[in-house]
């Protein structure tokens, strides 16, 4: 990071990961890259969900499929990255609840934020989406 010509790239910036069958809260990949980050006084790219560069590469690689984004939708298990990036880039969103977002967490936001938004549709997992 010292090569001020080198990228300095994020694939997410997520805040924490949930582990184990007693759901432990450990520190996400965000906490590393905002350590980097004030370390290196730089400021990464960041190429995952939420972010704009993402769409962007969608549309690039995908002719088409984002003219009408309302007619796409974004699955996901958190809200402050896959639910805000669908929301953010005017697609319907579903929330599976396999990943870090719990239903108390659900409760607890109430009407959702802007950090947090709240989905169009929740699924227990993505599988009850297969058809038999």
């Amino acid at each position: 990071l010292r090569n001020q010509e080198a990228l300095f790239v994020a694939t997410n910036k997520d805040s924490f990961d949930l582990v184990g069958n007693d759901a432990r809260h450990i520190a996400g990949n965000g906490c590393t890259v905002v350590a980097l980050e004030y370390a290196s006084k730089r400021t990464a790219i960041n190429v995952g969900k939420p972010s704009g560069t993402l769409v962007d590469l969608i549309r690039s690689e995908h002719e088409g499929c984002m003219d009408d984004p309302s007619r796409c939708l974004f699955v996901g298990d958190r809200l402050d990255t896959d639910i805000k990036f669908g929301v953010d880039n005017g697609m319907k969103s579903l929330l599976v609840m396999t990943g870090v977002t719990t239903a108390d967490m659900m409760i607890q936001l109430g009407e959702g934020s802007d950090e947090e938004p709240l989905p169009d549709f929740i699924a227990p997992f993505v599988g009850i989406m297969a058809k038999e």
